[in-house]
C-alpha cells in the first residue's frame, strides 16, 4: 500500500477503513438481510462517488475505473432485488394462515426464504468484498 497517497488523501484512507468496517457488518448480517443490504447500497454509492473522483490520466486506470462503475451497477441491482425479497417476505410473514395446511406451507415457505436469504447474502457479501478489494486498489494507485 501506498503510505504516501494516504497520507495525502485522507479521504481515501478514510474510505478504506470505513469501508472494510461496512463489509464486515454486512457480511455478517449484523442488522439483518434487509439493513445489510441497504448498508451495501449505501456503500457503492459512496464507491462509485470515490471511483469518479479519482483523477487519473491513465486509460488503463480509468479503463479499470468504467469496469468497477458496471460491476458497481450490477452489485447494486443484485442488492435492491435482496431488499425488494427481504420487503416481500415480512409482507409474506405478516399474512394470516386459515387452517393446519396454510400454517405448515408457510412454514415451509420461511424455511426455504430464509435459507435463499442466508445463500444470495452470502454470495453478495463475496462479491461486494471483491468490488472494495479492487477499488482501493485502483484509489491507492498513482
Amino acid at each position: 500500500m501506498n503510505h504516501k497517497t494516504l497520507e495525502n488523501n485522507p479521504e481515501i484512507a478514510f474510505f478504506i477503513v470505513e469501508g472494510t468496517y461496512r463489509l464486515a457488518t454486512i457480511s455478517s448480517n449484523d442488522y439483518g438481510f434487509q439493513l445489510s443490504a441497504r448498508l451495501a447500497l449505501t456503500y457503492l454509492d459512496k464507491a462509485v462517488g470515490m471511483l469518479t473522483a479519482k483523477n487519473t490520466s491513465d486509460r488503463a486506470i480509468l479503463a479499470e475505473i468504467r469496469t468497477l462503475k458496471g460491476q458497481a451497477g450490477q452489485l447494486v441491482d443484485e442488492y435492491a432485488a435482496l431488499e425488494k425479497f427481504c420487503v416481500e417476505c415480512q409482507r409474506f410473514n405478516q399474512m394470516k394462515t386459515h387452517g393446519l395446511i396454510e400454517w405448515v406451507s408457510k412454514g415451509v415457505v420461511g424455511v426455504i426464504s430464509r435459507g435463499y436469504l442466508g445463500n444470495i447474502s452470502h454470495r453478495l457479501a463475496y462479491k461486494i468484498r471483491i468490488f472494495h478489494t479492487m477499488a482501493c486498489s485502483i484509489l491507492i494507485e498513482q
